[in-house]
């Protein structure tokens, strides 16, 4: 159960999954031989065979690492052509702001994974494995590159140092649980031995329920953050609600500045990249066709 930010996705995925060529972003009207599975503000095109294409190689993905096949087959396809859309927006975001990739820069990332690889004998094997062409894999290189790009320039504010609390909580299901426990820490009791006793937290409940050192915006509960935040050292809350249930939580420490560790860093920079990519999506003009049968 954690309440921290793990990364919810891998720009880089890209790659493999979805290699967006130009042909599949296309700004010409579509025509029955190609019909569209999305179009987006009124010019960018995601046709029904580039959305197939990568449907098939999540699922063939799923194949190799043994990973269950989705239950619901159509609303899989409809979270593949998301995807599909916040990478268009994405590369149309780039291609606006002038962010490009040369030609020196994708020769030089392909030369690493060429070397990770073993050799181009070896590497041009594993992009047959993932049936894509050699052309294919290399556009998706370059798109990855690209969204690497932009996403330095959207997080590049992210600090490396900010305010933050150190905290600990317990968790329960129920308000009176919690209201019980509010009452025993008002009457003296020990933090750590009632979270080892009432938690549900399995993360934390056998080191007293601490949760670290964290800056805003890397809780997933925000009430729980909200509420640390508010606290100082010391200071216990009252019974918070969140998605998870009831917590009680105690600052034992803050600071002003506070430097950022790398993995928090972006952890942060992840959810930045992610809230403007959400904005991209929310301000464009989508339009999803029917699935072909």
């Amino acid at each position: 159960m954690k309440l921290l930010y793990s990364r919810a996705k891998l720009v880089f995925a890209a790659l493999l999954v979805f290699t967006l060529t130009s042909a599949s972003i296309a700004h010409a009207q579509a025509t029955p031989a190609a019909p569209l599975a999305a179009l987006i503000n009124g010019k960018l095109q995601i046709t029904m065979a580039t959305l197939t294409t990568a449907v098939n190689r999540q699922l063939d993905a799923r194949r190799t690492v043994g990973d269950a096949m989705p239950a619901d087959l159509r609303a899989f396809q409809e979270t593949v052509l998301t995807s599909l859309i916040e990478q268009a927006l994405i590369e149309e975001a780039a291609r606006i702001q002038g962010i490009t990739v040369t030609d020196a820069d994708l020769d030089a990332e392909i030369a690493s994974y060429t070397q990770a690889a073993g050799g181009r004998e070896k590497l041009l094997a594993s992009i047959a494995a993932d049936k894509m062409s050699e052309a294919e894999w290399r556009a998706g290189v370059r798109n990855a590159l690209v969204t690497n790009k932009i996403r330095d320039v959207v997080t590049r504010g992210v600090p490396t140092a900010t305010e933050m609390v150190h905290a600990r909580h317990i968790l329960v299901t129920d308000l009176n649980t919690a209201n019980t426990i509010a009452a025993q820490l008002k009457a003296g009791s020990d933090f750590a031995k009632l979270a080892a006793q009432y938690s549900l937290d399995l993360t934390t409940k056998t080191n007293g329920g601490d949760l670290g050192w964290f800056p805003r915006g890397q809780l997933l509960q925000k009430s729980v953050e909200d509420a640390a935040f508010v606290l100082q050292p010391s200071q216990i809350s009252g019974p918070i609600q969140s998605d998870l249930g009831f917590h009680i939580i105690q600052v034992t420490e803050r600071a002003k500045d506070r430097p950022i560790d790398p993995q928090t860093r972006a952890q942060l920079q992840e959810a930045v990249f992610e809230a403007w990519v959400a904005s991209l999506v929310k301000q464009a003009n989508i339009v999803r066709y029917p699935a072909q049968p």
